[in-house]
């Protein structure tokens, strides 16, 4: 009912499965249309191809061998999802040792095959979190949880430690043509982010300030609140919201970042509404996405927390609503969590500013004229040179520096 590549509506029929019943009911009409001998022997006949143009309904024949059908060597785009076999083995062998439905969660054929394939049991199974429809599990899915366990380290006794060697992550095996090219055609999300980026390199003349900050206090809070926040949230805290919450601030003291262009107008935002960009699985290629927390000004840094633990979760199992992505007046990226010191981030368009996050490193510096090892981060700020110049831009990012810098140390957790 779709050509491949189209794009449709969701729930839009897009095939339609004969079952036997429908085959055999149509099967008198075909014969009398065209009639021709059909092969009623157990082995199956080699068949012509059948025109593009005229489908042409056959009755049902007695199902062949599994093993005697010629198979395939099909490519899902990881080497983790090959077909299992060259011998004949197929989909139904396989898969029978993970049911098609546990609890009420469902499994289709292609992931059970593929659970089968590397040994995952049902419980395992039950462990990855699902992006489809309704938290169902996908292909992906298992690909994503297959890569990242294959390139996560297995634990190293202690006397062996200091002489085991670093295990590498797996590199991915791709399948290349002849000439060592692979296509990969952008799938709608990548599409709309490429469009995304055009259109704002376009509209916006970016100019970027970069600051150095000590992180000092903000790790050493963090260490001394993290038990009592994990036993009351649930989830770890991590630093992203120590840097949301003062970009709030910044927002609040420097009004004239929080807002947007329209035409030859300055439109200045009350509310902060603050956008942090979240990385998808596909091994990195599946994209980010940017979930908004509304009224950001209005929260405390366990709040920011929770709203953060909350919408990140809803973007990499694909349950966020269009209000939860929408409406952003400033956003953070942090490209640090994959190891990058650096980055300049393009601006989310129609913002006037996003920030970028490094990596947090302790570094030796120049403190009182000595030399002391600090938790340093360098945080980068894009910004429209439209309506934001460099004094601007500078004094706001120069705050978010100092407010992390000069962290309460005795700050209640709240």
């Amino acid at each position: 009912r779709a050509a491949v590549g189209q794009t449709v509506a969701v729930k839009s029929v897009i095939a339609v499965i004969d079952t036997e019943a429908a085959a055999g009911a149509v099967a008198p009409k075909a014969e009398a249309a065209a009639p021709a001998p059909v092969a009623s022997a157990p082995q199956p006949a080699a068949a012509a191809p059948a025109s593009a143009a005229t489908p042409v309904a056959t009755p049902p024949v007695a199902a062949a061998p599994l093993k005697s059908a010629p198979t395939k060597k099909t490519s899902l785009k990881s080497p983790l999802a090959d077909e299992i076999s060259e011998n004949g083995v197929g989909l139904a062998e396989i898969s029978r040792s993970v049911p098609a439905q546990v609890g009420d969660r469902f499994y289709s054929p292609l992931v059970r095959n593929l659970a089968a394939r590397e040994g995952l049991s049902p419980n395992e199974l039950a462990t990855i979190p699902g992006s489809g429809a309704h938290g169902r599990l996908t292909k992906e899915d298992v690909i994503t949880y297959l890569q990242f366990r294959s390139s996560t380290p297995s634990p190293v006794p202690p006397a062996a430690a200091g002489s085991a060697k670093q295990k590498e992550p797996a590199a991915p095996k791709l399948d290349y043509n002849s000439e060592g090219i692979r296509v990969e055609p952008m799938d709608n999300m990548r599409k709309r982010i490429a469009e995304h980026m055009v259109r704002s390199k376009a509209t916006s003349p970016h100019v970027y300030t970069v600051a150095e900050v000590d992180l000092s206090r903000v790790a050493r809070w963090r260490e001394v609140n993290q038990k009592a926040f994990l036993g009351r949230e649930g989830f770890k805290l991590s630093f992203t919201p120590f840097f949301l919450e003062a970009a709030v601030r910044a927002l609040v003291q420097y009004p004239h970042v929080n807002g947007s262009v329209e035409g030859e107008t300055h439109i200045l935002k009350k509310q902060v509404n603050l956008g942090c960009a979240v990385a998808l699985g596909n091994g990195g290629t599946g994209g980010l996405i940017v979930p908004v927390i509304k009224g950001a000004d209005q929260l405390t840094l366990v709040g920011i927390a929770r709203q953060l633990n909350e919408l990140a979760g809803k973007a990499r199992t694909k349950k966020l609503v269009p209000d939860e992505i929408s409406g952003g007046t400033f956003t953070v990226t942090n490209p640090g969590v994959f190891g990058s010191i650096l980055g300049y981030p393009i601006i989310n368009q129609p913002q006037l500013a996003i920030m970028g996050v490094g990596a947090i490193k302790k570094r030796a510096v120049v403190v009182d004229d000595m030399i002391a090892i600090r938790e340093m981060v360098y945080l980068t700020l894009s910004y429209d040179h439209r309506v934001i110049d460099g004094s601007l831009g500078g004094q706001f990012l120069n705050y978010i520096a100092k407010y992390l810098e000069n962290w309460d140390s005795e700050r209640p957790l709240a």
